[in-house]
């Protein structure tokens, strides 16, 4: 049988074997060195920016600045929805007046009958009616900027809002009554007011819960001095006003009919009109201001915002930094535990070559002849 590698016969490492597992161990120890240091390098902590201290005080004013601004921005998105409502409102109230207004000229046209005209009258008092339901209804968030807060408050509410964080200066929207009502106050200092669509007329605060006023009837004389306010209301056919006493005007200053002779006299039919018109010059001014406050709350918050972005994109763009430091910081890891596990690898696998050129030491200083069978015999 050939020995063909020579192991049954070799008891002693060759020299060249002995070099081999020599230089097989070197290999091992440095391959083992580059492993440790590898591993060494992998236990490290995330480097730190050049001015990671600056940077990380910029993210801690940043942030509270973010907190403070959005908190300013609650305050100030709440003001400009309060004022886009009562603006809207008023441009509702306009579009009421212009009808109104048609009322009167219809009822003036020569061919118009008195029928028509107590029609019209009752029409455009509840046009009237509405229109101060429109005024009481504009608030939000219990701040009403054109209406009372009770009927018989007809002076409406400011509207304050903070400046800026951490400031006790505030930005004041100031409100207006722009509703169309008015008071009567006798002669014993009793405070008379109109129910909403001017078919009554009740006495405030009421002597009784349940008591509904006096009701208006078509027949009563109603005298009433614009210039002094004067007024008295009359039964027909009395000789003593049910009311009498001084009228004052509250809002836009339009009256229910009766005060207008239900539409059926000329001349005040012609003050109806003046009143309208003076009603629809007050409130397209008031429109005018309440657009520009509301432009001007609107700049207000569009500042805020701003300003909440930029400090946002400030600790965006700082924690951006760190997050590509500490994904480069990770990927040296990897690579550093890559180079431990291939280094630990080849390791094993140089140490098991070195044993098995032990083994087959004889392979280099033997000598071969050929046998019968074409085979080499390897001697020691």
């Amino acid at each position: 049988m050939v020995d063909f590698f020579g192991i049954g016969n070799n008891t002693k490492p060759s020299g060249a074997a002995t070099l081999v597992s020599a230089l097989s161990q070197a290999s091992v120890a440095n391959n083992l060195l580059t492993a440790a240091r590898a591993r060494r390098n992998s236990s490290l902590q995330p480097p730190r920016l050049p001015n990671q201290g600056r940077l990380d005080s910029q993210v801690r004013e940043a942030t509270r600045q973010v907190q403070a601004y959005s908190k300013l921005k609650t305050r100030q998105s709440s003001a400009v929805k309060t004022i886009t409502k009562a603006t809207d409102r008023l441009g509702e109230i306009k579009t009421l007046l212009l009808e109104a207004r048609e009322f009167i000229v219809k009822a003036d046209r020569a061919t118009t009958t008195v029928a028509d005209q107590k029609l019209f009258a009752n029409q455009f008092d509840q046009l009237i009616g509405k229109i101060n339901l429109k005024a009481k209804s504009a608030g939000r968030n219990f701040v009403n900027l054109i209406g009372g807060s009770a009927r018989d408050v007809f002076t409406a509410q400011d509207l304050d809002v903070q400046t800026r964080p951490g400031s006790q200066a505030t930005t004041t929207y100031a409100g207006k009554f722009l509703g169309s009502d008015y008071s009567i106050t006798d002669g014993s200092a009793n405070l008379f007011l109109p129910n909403l669509f001017g078919s009554a007329v009740v006495q405030f605060p009421p002597p009784d819960p349940d008591d509904i006023g006096t009701l208006l009837q078509d027949d009563d004389t109603v005298v009433y001095d614009p210039a002094t306010g004067a007024v008295s209301l009359t039964r027909n056919g009395a000789g003593t006003p049910f009311l009498a006493g001084t009228l004052e005007k509250k809002g836009l200053g339009v009256l229910h009919t009766y005060f207008y002779g239900d539409f059926q006299d000329p001349t005040l039919r012609a003050t109806a009109l003046s009143d309208v018109t003076d009603a629809l010059q007050s409130l397209r001014s008031n429109i005018s201001l309440f657009e520009a406050k509301q432009t001007r709350a609107e700049v207000a918050l569009e500042f805020t915002e701003k300003t909440i972005n930029e400090n946002r994109d400030t600790v965006g763009r700082i924690e951006g930094q760190k997050f590509k430091a500490e994904q480069t910081f990770l990927l040296e890891q990897q690579k550093s535990e890559l180079i431990f596990q291939q280094a630990f690898a080849l390791s094993a696998g140089t140490g098991a070559g070195g044993v098995l050129l032990l083994e087959q030491g004889a392979l280099f200083d033997s000598g071969a002849q050929q046998t019968q069978g074409g085979l080499f015999d390897f001697k020691v």
